[in-house]
């Protein structure tokens, strides 16, 4: 099976719940933007294409800092979400359904900075597929500019095999009073990330558990290094904490 078409039903099921994950939208907003606004000004970006942009988080955000961000995703809910909440927010954000395997089927130009933020890339499961992800992302990127590709640290995470990380515990929103947890499941080729809510309805007091599941390919720091030299880029920068690894990789002059 095609995991990353997995990954689309997937997201597209949590699409209504996803703002679930964050105690406060904004807050987060606020310091992601900063992190990766800082490297945008490093490498004087004007325009960038968030290619696997969710439900606009980080479009939104940048664009409220000045750039001209293009954003796309392969869920179609995500989509719906983010045009909505760039509406509500008062930004000018062009979103698209697309596979970040397909760039240049959507987007003819090229940008400043392709963005892929919050462990997409790891969705795709063979070399193949990450070099078309890659292969795309280097050819909608102009010259000298960049790519800044964030997933978890997987690296770290292969070390530690951590078996549960709540995500919000006891929270309520949207009617309901409720805790997310991941739940992980560690195989030779891969990871599931089992994603299971506990929720209380506090209108009727009916209470329930849902649960969904995604795979990831653990794809380590020189792994993909090297997949990043060999799709083109050059003067890669790595930057990385105990959960998260963010690639910033340059696309030559010449």
């Amino acid at each position: 099976m095609d995991n990353t078409f997995h990954a689309t039903g997937f997201y597209d099921k949590i699409a209504d719940k996803y703002n679930w994950f964050f105690s406060s939208r904004d807050r987060i907003m606020e310091s992601e933007s900063a992190e990766i606004g800082s490297i945008l000004r490093e490498h004087a970006v004007k325009t960038v294409l968030d290619c696997s942009c969710g439900d606009g988080l980080q479009s939104i955000a940048l664009a409220r800092r000045g750039y001209t961000v293009t954003g796309s995703d392969i869920s179609s809910g995500m989509i719906e979400r983010a045009r909505c909440y760039a509406k509500e927010a008062g930004v000018t954000i062009r979103f698209e359904q697309a596979d970040f395997r397909e760039l240049e089927k959507n987007f003819p130009d090229q940008y400043d900075c392709v963005l892929s933020w919050g462990n997409a890339i790891p969705h795709l499961m063979t070399e193949t597929d990450i070099y078309r992800a890659l292969s795309g992302i280097y050819g909608r990127t102009t010259a000298g500019g960049i790519a800044v590709i964030e997933m978890r640290n997987y690296d770290k995470m292969l070390q530690d095999r951590p078996r549960f990380h709540p995500m919000r515990i006891h929270d309520v929103r949207d009617g309901f009073r409720y805790s997310i947890l991941y739940v992980f499941d560690y195989f030779p080729d891969r990871i599931r990330f089992n994603v299971v809510y506990l929720m209380e309805n506090l209108e009727t007091g009916e209470k329930r558990m849902e649960q969904e599941a995604v795979d990831y390919n653990p794809i380590q720091k020189e792994n993909f290094t090297q997949y990043l030299q060999n799709a083109g880029f050059c003067d890669i920068t790595v930057r990385e904490n105990d959960r998260n690894i963010c690639y910033i990789a340059q696309k030559g002059v010449s």
